[in-house]
């Protein structure tokens, strides 16, 4: 179950071509340990990054998404150099 998916286009500073960037957050569940967990994936940068994010109950583990996602992202944009557009999370 995909519960968001969303796509922006990254510039690199450098002048090379754009890439599409897709971040995803799926696959929600309760883990053995009653600790909620979701997949988190940056793709299209140079690397792909899968993770999961984990929280006490659902929401908690969807809001450690967005912060995971801002991190990565946020991080990658701010290495290579360049723009992102739209935004992917607000800073």
């Amino acid at each position: 179950m995909t519960i968001i998916e969303m796509t922006s286009a990254f510039t690199p500073s450098d002048g090379g071509s754009p890439r599409t960037i897709t971040i995803r957050i799926s696959d929600l569940r309760q883990e053995p340990n009653d600790v909620w967990s979701v997949a988190v994936d940056v793709i299209g940068f140079k690397t792909d990054d899968h993770t999961r994010a984990y929280g006490a109950d659902w929401l908690n583990a969807i809001e450690g998404a967005a912060i995971v996602i801002r991190e990565l992202a946020g991080a990658k944009v701010r290495d290579y150099g360049g723009t992102i557009t739209p935004l992917l999370l607000p800073p």
